[in-house]
């Protein structure tokens, strides 16, 4: 099942938002107590050696996505940003909100996004929180990647798409999706992705322009997907954690991230 990125050629959003790039409603609704709070920062280089750049959302902000210039809003089809708040957190006070409406069959697109750190090999990470609320009828992206024909950053192209997708006994599992092959990995026995739970996605990354790349999922430390083989233009890529969907019920609907990570070594 394809994600976000569906046409070719298709235009997006994608926003290279100011840490307080918010409208006033949001604000007024989300970010109330957040002005209170000022901890740790994670940034490029916070922590250990193996940490490349991390987000925790516990500042109260994006500024930890946004602040350096690296990082931004990848949107379409809807009209609240991404923001913090305290609905529900993986640790500590703060996570990140997406809220996606999708309508008649047209995708609604709400990730965060990352262009560096980037190195040749990393693990990127995330928790995500679906609630039992939301329906899936055909699937929901939470962590894409996308690469650039130029290796400039324009032009962009979808690589990669971790989706949920709903089996029939109601559950919900993860998938894989490869652009570039138009193949869909779904796996032979299928983990179930827990809905009012905090589930870790864990995604690790090797570029290479031949048979040499690789790309790897990990669900909550087991592995579920692993493609030897994945191949990229050139080492520019970006990475998207969030949400996308074509339909789902309600719409609008909330997804929740939290404790994001670039790393050389897994979490």
């Amino acid at each position: 099942m394809k994600s976000a990125d569906r046409a070719a050629g298709r235009s997006a959003d994608r926003r290279r938002l100011s840490p307080g790039a918010l409208g006033p409603a949001v604000l007024a609704l989300l970010l109330a107590p957040a002005c209170q709070q000022r901890v740790d920062l994670g940034s490029i280089g916070d922590g250990s050696a193996s940490l490349l750049w991390t987000a925790t959302f516990e500042r109260g902000d994006l500024s930890e996505w946004l602040a350096d210039g690296r990082g931004g809003n990848f949107a379409e089809n809807t009209t609240l940003a991404p923001a913090p708040t305290t609905v529900v957190a993986h640790s500590g006070r703060y996570a990140g909100l997406v809220t996606l409406s999708p309508s008649a069959s047209m995708t609604s697109t709400n990730y965060l996004f990352r262009d560096q750190p980037s190195p040749k090999a990393a693990y990127y990470s995330a928790w995500f929180y679906v609630p039992s609320t939301i329906t899936v009828s055909v699937w929901l992206s939470l962590t894409h990647f996308r690469g650039s024909m130029t290796g400039d950053g324009d032009n962009l192209y979808a690589l990669w798409d971790v989706n949920l997708y709903p089996r029939v006994d109601g559950s919900l599992a993860a998938q894989l999706y490869d652009y570039t092959n138009q193949k869909n990995y779904r796996q032979p026995v299928p983990v179930a992705f827990p809905v009012d739970a905090w589930v870790q996605l864990e995604v690790y990354l090797v570029k290479a322009t031949d048979a040499s790349g690789r790309i790897a999922v990990w669900q909550d430390g087991s592995l579920i997907f692993d493609d030897l083989g994945a191949t990229v233009a050139n080492d520019w890529t970006e990475w998207d954690a969030g949400g996308a969907s074509d339909e789902l019920t309600p719409s609008p609907a909330a997804v929740y991230l939290d404790d994001a990570a670039i790393s050389t070594t897994r979490l």
